[in-house]
């Protein structure tokens, strides 16, 4: 449970790194990081494969447990999507690393051992991936 808290402020603190940059960066008292890369694939699932797509989340969590083990990723976690458009996705599942080689490392993991074909995957209508750079990530309440 701590572990998807962890996750869940690494994601938040990366989309709030993502839209505040442009903002933050005139503010000299605010340091610049280097770059955390995150890889993003977004998914529209029909609802009859939700559970599916659970157990589908359950298997990556493996390969990307030791991708954190081994120090190529930095945090990884995944969101479904209760309430949303039409046309609009339904899950998400992201993974971030310091280096876009991390990212690609772990994809190409995914692609070695085949779990970008399951069933689940196939049925959806919708799928896009994001490369997403931020500078900013890591905040603590408090005053800047």
């Amino acid at each position: 449970m701590l572990s998807k808290i962890v996750i869940g402020f690494a994601a938040l603190s990366l989309a709030f790194g993502l839209s505040a940059s442009a903002a933050f960066s005139q503010n000299s008292g605010i340091k610049e990081k280097p770059p955390m890369y995150s890889y993003v694939a977004n998914w529209a699932i029909p609802r009859a494969q939700w559970a599916e797509m659970d157990k589908a989340n359950a298997e990556s969590a493996k390969i990307l447990d030791k991708a954190i083990a081994d120090g190529t990723l930095v945090g990884y976690g995944d969101d479904e999507n209760l309430v949303h458009t039409v046309e609009g996705e339904t899950h998400d599942g992201f993974w971030s690393a310091m280096s876009i080689a991390g990212l690609l490392k772990t994809l190409d993991q995914f692609y070695s051992g085949g779990d970008v074909s399951t069933p689940v995957l196939e049925s959806a209508t919708k799928h896009w991936d994001e490369v997403l750079e931020a500078r900013y990530f890591n905040w603590k309440p408090g005053t800047y």
